[in-house]
């Protein structure tokens, strides 16, 4: 991975956090703030969504973008547990104050300044994620701080409860399908200040956030957590990446993104080098559908067949720009071909500074489009295959994403690829998209309220780090991981029921469920109290440490029965000191020979042949021990009689 002069270049990163609360009850209606998993909807809902004005009396650009892509939206909800307040039919209901409660806790948290009385806003979408057009969302906190683990504190700007969007289940025909469960679920919005220069900072920042937050009382589920990083640089714009999912993401994405935009930059050098300006846009795309009628290429050939139309446009002076390299294969014209099928739907465009031949376009077929549209060596064009319709959208984008080159970067909003690349989403919103709600009365913090919350909030997560670390003997990494797993409060029962051995109740919450999870094992199926009743039978010597995964395995396949129940299936019965000595001197005697032979070498083999009596019967290690000494035993034995 690239890395750059972080302080040289400017870099500026901030992070913006969404985390879904574990509430009961959605934020502004009472339907259960639950996903319903895959059981198919009882009915659907068609919308068309349209542009509306701010309080500035201006279109939001990013609105704009959305309503060109001529999107319809189908809402998929249940009779029992969607009402019609997530149909925009019914007004809201009060505030949810166990949201309100839980938000509060995270603000004093980030030591942000509580807003007294908050006022509900508008925050317009038109990408069909609500059915309104509008997120409800109102400011709770500002300006806060968290401090990094390298002792750098970053300024919290705002933390606003709001409601979460519709969830995207499809795609299909430039129809869009969201399911109404998860619309209206509790969230909080965490927006940090541009104080992050560092990738490697920025992911640590992001860690520190999602373990903040998940020591209060919020959903720990797959996709309840969401994080967007905002990046710019010297000379860039602020770019918005938007859906990154993964922590180790984050660091790929930010150089990524430093070397689009340094690129791009360089783009913009060059054009003026060139001593080219918007003039170069000039020329007017062409139809290039009869020339090309019977041409090699099967992809236009193909196309031209079903009825689709072929346009070609000429940008003058432009040779190997859109070639360019901005990322690790991905270039100039790959961003155009991106915002091309965002917004047309189409999903490629051919240019000439890619290798034609590999489309099967012959010399003849190349020199007969470069002279139609009076294209000269040193320049570049673009050929457009679709409908009319989406031709002559795609090529509205084309320009306008090229002129944009003039200016190096522009800013919208980009969504994470797992490549580490991004994407063009949408345009970067902006405030014209926001203003009051009047269908909602401001709702109050009181004194008392926000002093009960600061007086009540929770030990920060990274000194319960370092306290068990510390307390057990080991790596502040494994009690993270209990954390993010949502084991510690399990791993503080099983401490209490076995606290000889921390790294065996350690191995077995993190490592063996996370190894037989791997080996498609429903880790799932053993529950707190099944672990519960693991670690007393090893306290009791039921069984020994080596017998448990054989345990959780049978647990995971057959989840009806018992820890007991499993146990005596098994067969387990702790061997004593005193069997064990008899097995092992019983396997010694037979392999004298190989003893005098291979020393304490032939200790490998004689304790597999233990092992294979005595496995989850007895500690290995009680087994190893107990071995040695049978074979130094002989082996003294042997020099005795040598001598």
């Amino acid at each position: 991975m690239e890395k750059f002069d972080y302080k040289k270049i400017g870099l500026k990163c901030g992070l913006e956090i969404h985390q879904q609360l574990d509430t009961e009850k959605k934020l502004f209606c009472r339907c259960p703030a639950e996903l319903q998993g895959t059981r198919n909807p009882d009915f659907t809902v068609k919308r068309l969504m349209r542009p509306v004005l701010g309080e500035m009396g201006k279109f939001d650009k990013a609105m704009l973008t959305e309503y060109e892509k001529g999107i319809t939206t189908i809402y998929e909800g249940y009779n029992d547990v969607i009402c019609t307040y997530e149909l925009d039919d019914t007004p809201p209901f009060s505030c949810n104050d166990e949201a309100r409660y839980i938000a509060l806790q995270i603000a004093a948290l980030l030591n942000a300044n509580i807003i007294e009385e908050m006022h509900v806003c508008r925050k317009n979408y038109l990408d069909g994620s609500v059915p309104c057009g509008f997120q409800r969302t109102m400011i709770l906190g500002t300006d806060g701080y968290l401090i990094l683990e390298n002792g750098k504190k970053i300024g919290i700007n705002i933390l606003s409860l709001e409601e979460d969007a519709a969830r995207k289940i499809n795609t299909e025909n430039k129809t869009n399908y969201y399911r109404l469960d998860r619309l209206g679920i509790p969230l909080v919005e965490i927006t940090t200040d541009p104080d992050i220069t560092d990738p490697y900072e920025c992911r640590d920042c992001a860690e520190r956030l999602g373990l903040l937050l998940w020591s209060t009382k919020v959903k720990k589920v797959l996709g309840s957590i969401r994080q967007d990083i905002n990046i710019s640089i010297k000379k860039g714009k602020r770019i918005e990446i938007k859906g990154v999912q993964k922590l180790d993401w984050i660091p790929k994405l930010i150089n990524n993104e430093i070397s689009r935009q340094l690129k791009l930059i360089e783009i913009k050098e060059e054009l003026n080098k060139r001593g080219l300006s918007e003039e170069a846009l000039k020329t007017e795309p062409k139809e290039l559908s009869k020339f090309l009628k019977n041409t090699n290429s099967s992809f236009i050939a193909k196309g031209l067949r079903a009825g689709k139309k072929l346009y070609g446009i000429n940008f003058k002076g432009f040779k190997d720009i859109l070639g360019k390299e901005l990322t690790e294969n991905y270039r100039f014209g790959t961003e155009i071909s991106s915002k091309v099928k965002s917004i047309s739907g189409l999903k490629g465009i051919i240019h000439s500074d890619e290798g034609l031949r590999k489309y099967n376009f012959n010399d003849n077929e190349i020199s007969k489009i470069r002279n139609e549209l009076n294209s000269k060596s040193q320049d570049c064009f673009v050929l457009v295959l679709g409908t009319q319709k989406e031709v002559d959208k795609a090529i509205k984008v084309i320009i306008n994403r090229v002129k944009l080159a003039f200016n190096g970067v522009p800013p919208e909003t980009r969504k994470a690829l797992e490549t580490g690349n991004t994407e063009f989403l949408r345009e970067l919103h902006g405030g014209a998209r926001l203003y009051p709600d009047t269908d909602s009365p401001s709702i109050i913090n009181t004194r008392e309220e926000i002093d009960q919350v600061r007086q009540t909030i929770p030990k920060y997560p990274w000194d319960i780090i370092k306290e068990y670390s510390e307390q057990y003997e080991t790596e502040e990494r494994m009690i993270k991981e209990l954390i993010f797993s949502e084991k510690l409060d399990l791993f503080e029962k099983l401490i209490k029921i076995y606290p000889k051995n921390p790294s065996i109740v350690l191995n077995i919450l993190l490592e063996t469920t996370l190894a037989l999870r791997r080996d498609g094992k429903e880790i799932d199926n053993i529950l707190d109290n099944d672990y519960i009743e693991i670690f007393k039978s090893l306290r009791d010597n039921k069984v020994s440490k080596e017998a448990i995964e054989e345990i959780m395995v049978l647990k995971s396949e057959s989840p009806q029965l018992s820890i007991n129940e499993i146990i005596e299936s098994l067969g387990i019965k702790v061997v004593s000191i005193q069997d064990l000595k008899t097995i092992i001197k019983e396997i010694v005697n037979q392999n004298q020979k190989i003893i005098k032979e291979r020393q304490m070498k032939a200790m490998g083999p004689l304790m597999g042949d233990v092992m294979k009596k005595v496995r989850g019967k007895v500690d290995g290690a009680i087994v190893s021990d107990e071995l040695k000494k049978a074979i130094k035993r002989i082996m003294n034995e042997g020099a005795k009689i040598g001598k």
